[in-house]
């Protein structure tokens, strides 16, 4: 017979119990928990099995359903009598989650959440509505595709469903790299000419001296001065207002 998957929804409760000491240990095992109840033959088992996916858990929430899909298939395979040992699915856990983190991570804060938001600006300067429906309709597409489709990988492909996740998710990732640099250079044109038909050449000279502002913070410029050019600049920009 075979063995209860649990749904995916649970995983979007994964940070519920979050803490300083376990991570996400805890959502981890509630999502899971249905799976180890209907896969341990006893009490004791379960206990063995809850102890070892109880504790510690720490990685992107977007890719943890494929990393608890990877963890049930090799759960399943051990218990259908495979070689495969606790330690082992302890390692292909913890190396997953940094993998698969550091990769989901990259993905979705530095390269598609950007995009999007930039997109959705883009309409949000001519007043237009559509631009929160593309930017939620367009991060979520990949947002749940992950999490959906990353969790059926995992419980297909097992430890190899990081090849799976580069095959289909992370194809793309040049590919929007590119795009979201070319719609943040049309992002700043527009932003460019409505500050000059707004406030003129001060209004687009203010703009400057933010941007040279933040420049000077990735450069690790004292933060004390540059708060004080920003204010010299924004009272400059006020009085000849």
């Amino acid at each position: 017979m075979p063995v209860k998957r649990p749904g995916v929804w649970r995983f979007f409760l994964l940070q519920s119990s979050r803490n300083d000491r376990t991570i996400d240990g805890p959502g981890f095992f509630y999502a899971i928990y249905p799976f180890l109840k209907a896969l341990a033959d006893d009490e004791g088992q379960l206990r063995e099995m809850a102890g070892r996916h109880a504790g510690y858990f720490n990685a992107n929430p977007i890719m943890a359903p494929s990393i608890a899909g990877a963890v049930m298939n090799l759960e399943t395979r051990r218990k259908a009598g495979e070689d495969i040992t606790a330690e082992r699915i302890e390692r292909t856990k913890s190396a997953l989650s940094s993998a698969l983190t550091a990769r989901g991570d990259y993905f979705f804060e530095v390269i598609l959440l950007p995009f999007a938001l930039t997109i959705g600006s883009i309409f949000a300067i001519y007043h237009s509505y559509i631009g929160p429906v593309i930017f939620l309709a367009f991060y979520n597409l990949f947002h749940l595709r992950s999490r959906i489709g990353g969790y059926g990988a995992g419980l297909f492909h097992g430890e190899d469903v990081w090849r799976e996740l580069a095959r289909t998710l992370f194809r793309a990732q040049s590919y929007l790299a590119g795009c979201a640099a070319f719609a943040s250079g049309v992002f700043g044109a527009l932003v460019f000419l409505r500050a000059w038909s707004f406030g003129g050449p001060r209004l687009v000279l203010w703009g400057l001296f933010v941007v040279a502002g933040v420049s000077l913070l990735r450069l690790k410029f004292g933060v004390f001065w540059t708060v004080l050019a920003a204010f010299a600049a924004t009272a400059l920009f006020l009085s000849t207002w």
